[in-house]
């Protein structure tokens, strides 16, 4: 068997034992896959990804610790590394970090971040287009359902749904009209 076909076969086990959640089951393959290629930076993000839903948190960092020490600007590494500190109810604080990895939380801020973005646009967005802004400013401690959900509970929003889909826009003032008519 090639690489390919055996790579087509891990993939259809993986997404098998995640559809099944057989996390002890996801940790075998996804190990499996890591003792074939050990530089394979996705095998090393599948299996530390296994181990958190297996509770072998402890197991991720002790995987990650040393491809962070050796490349520390790696997003991959310092993600990974967070779910399982999170994962085990640590903190930020429980791990060396060579810079301490930014992480954002649903906030105020975050919400106007998100009116400003719509305020000029006159198509509504998706939930996933807002969250996608905040994808590349370090570890989001919320979700996409979070953000829709905070963005519902603001007035300043519309969230509506048609077919499934959500749709976020702001509310728009009324202009008042230009034509008065006099004496009126």
């Amino acid at each position: 068997m090639n690489d390919f076909e055996w790579f087509d076969l891990w993939c259809e086990r993986h997404s098998h034992l995640m559809e099944k959640e057989d996390y002890a089951q996801l940790v075998a393959c996804c190990l499996e896959r890591f003792e074939r290629a050990p530089d394979d930076l996705h095998a090393v993000e599948a299996l530390a990804e296994a181990y958190v839903l297996n509770n072998q948190s402890q197991e991720a960092i002790d995987l990650l610790t040393p491809y962070y020490m050796e490349d520390p600007e790696h997003p991959l590494y310092e993600h990974a590394i967070l779910d399982a500190l999170f994962a085990m109810g640590k903190g930020i604080e429980d791990f060396p970090w060579k810079t301490p990895p930014r992480i954002l939380e649903l906030t105020k801020i975050v919400i106007d971040v998100c009116y400003t973005h719509l305020k000029p646009k006159r198509q509504p967005r998706t939930p996933f287009d807002l969250y996608y802004l905040f994808m590349g400013s370090g570890y989001l401690l919320f979700t996409e359902e979070d953000l829709c959900d905070a963005l519902v509970a603001d007035d300043r929003f519309i969230v509506s749904q048609t077919g499934g889909c959500t749709d976020i826009s702001v509310v728009r003032k009324q202009r008042k009209t230009q034509n008065k008519t006099s004496g009126r």
